[in-house]
């Protein structure tokens, strides 16, 4: 089992294909396995390479006094350096592309190139972010009185990505998601990850801004202030799909990752 030794834990990790670093970086309650539809589009061009975030699957935890974002991007910065995937384009989804974005903020020099897809950066949006969290908040809570954690994670799922959930069977649903059922309440309790618009055109990584055309009104605008505010950014919508992106539109996900690869090879 690949593994390597990162900031006082242990992180698992997939591999597939040559040439290019492109590393993955998943979201809530998922693993490296979520990537890999798109490792298998992908590995005839890149050095494609998903991990474990800690906490998550077969990464441990690790002794640690608060689950942040900025703890995760200490990770990826030091599993990048490990793995020798400097520099990479970093591929993240939701809390994994909240990851990504810290990731090119303060360790820009490990980056080449960043797809960020619907990244819930609530600071972006405050008051969006507000009406989000008193939307999901209860349907949580009640469904961990009723049903415990796992039923807390279906609950999440079927509100906040549906299209996803609806394409997964029991089996999928059960390994990562239910599993890591612990790290749906460790992700929503993170302290709130500080940034402002202006933060945003201090970032010269460039970057590809995915949103899905029937996701949550709140994680759209977020991705637009993105888009409008990295310098060098572009915005790719994905019609039909919800916050999942690359779950939802599997090929056009794919061949957009592709084709800005290829814009930075050009640069």
């Amino acid at each position: 089992m690949p593994t390597v030794n990162v900031n006082g834990t242990t992180l698992y990790y997939d591999e597939a294909g040559t040439g290019e670093p492109l590393l993955f970086i998943h979201g809530m309650c998922g693993d490296a396995s979520v990537w890999a539809d798109q490792m298998l589009r992908l590995a005839p061009h890149f050095r494609c390479v998903a991990y474990d975030r800690r906490g998550h699957s077969r990464s441990p935890l690790g002794q640690i006094a608060q689950r942040t974002v900025e703890l995760h991007a200490d990770d990826a910065a030091q599993f990048i350096l490990e793995l020798g995937l400097t520099p990479c384009l970093v591929v993240g989804s939701s809390g994994g592309a909240r990851i990504a974005l810290d990731l090119i903020r303060r360790y820009p020099r490990l980056v080449k190139g960043a797809v960020l897809s619907e990244p819930p950066v609530m600071a972006l949006a405050p008051d969006g972010g507000k009406t989000f969290i008193e939307h999901v908040q209860p349907t949580v809570e009640a469904a961990v009185a009723q049903g415990g954690p796992q039923a807390a994670v279906d609950a999440f799922f079927e509100l906040v990505c549906p299209g996803l959930w609806r394409t997964l069977d029991e089996a999928r649903r059960d390994v990562p998601y239910r599993a890591n059922a612990p790290e749906l309440f460790g992700d929503l309790t993170m302290p709130p990850y500080p940034i402002a618009p202006a933060d945003l055109t201090e970032i010269h990584v460039p970057s590809l801004i995915v949103r899905g055309g029937e996701s949550d009104q709140m994680l759209r605008a977020i991705a637009g202030i993105l888009a409008e505010n990295i310098p060098h950014a572009q915005l790719l919508e994905l019609q039909d799909s919800g916050h999942v992106t690359y779950a939802e539109k599997p090929v056009e996900f794919a061949t957009a990752v592709e084709s800005f690869a290829g814009s930075l090879a050009l640069r």
